[in-house]
């Protein structure tokens, strides 16, 4: 089956490495403040001073604790290994295939194609074990073409009309 375009599952976007350098610096920042807070409550004599301080001290401590988590898990997921791209689905002159079903449908067979807010619905209605939805939010689609190209695909091959609809995103104004 000669593929037109083959969406793979969207992978997770791993933190960059500007993102480490800053939670490093912000790190050994508040090492820094916690060592000077430290110093301060030793050498001082007012036991005002030192009481402010060790209240500073214990909340700076839970500043650098986050931190340091937050240092641990963008490396960590910094060295993971690349995923392996899953196929999800497969368009072409044939038909589309379905690789979580692991289903062929040729076009003729399809009775109708809904694209409403991203989500692909196919129905063949003889089959409805055969029917399936796809969230193309999820699918690299949108990285390698737009969302008009990706009808306009279908189209080309599916004879019928295809029904989108997209709700256009709110203001959130409530009007």
């Amino acid at each position: 089956m000669e593929s037109e375009i083959t969406l793979y599952k969207l992978s997770e976007e791993k933190p960059r490495y500007v993102n480490i350098v800053f939670s490093l610096i912000l790190t050994v920042g508040l090492l820094a403040v916690l060592c000077i807070l430290i110093y301060l409550v030793f050498t001082n004599k007012n036991p005002f001073k030192i009481l402010i301080s060790i209240i500073v001290f214990l909340l700076i401590s839970v500043f650098f604790n986050a931190s340091v988590k937050i240092l641990i898990r963008c490396i960590k997921e910094r060295m993971k290994p690349d995923e392996e791209r899953v196929k999800k689905l497969s368009v072409s002159s044939k038909g589309i295939f379905n690789y979580r079903a692991k289903k062929q449908l040729i076009w003729e067979e399809i009775s109708e194609i809904q694209i409403i807010d991203s989500v692909l619905s196919v129905t063949v209605d003889p089959h409805p074990e055969k029917d399936f939805q796809l969230n193309l939010a999820d699918t690299d689609v949108y990285s390698q073409m737009t969302r008009e190209d990706f009808e306009n695909l279908l189209r080309k091959h599916y004879k019928k009309e295809i029904h989108t609809y997209y709700t256009p995103p709110s203001c959130g104004c409530g009007g």
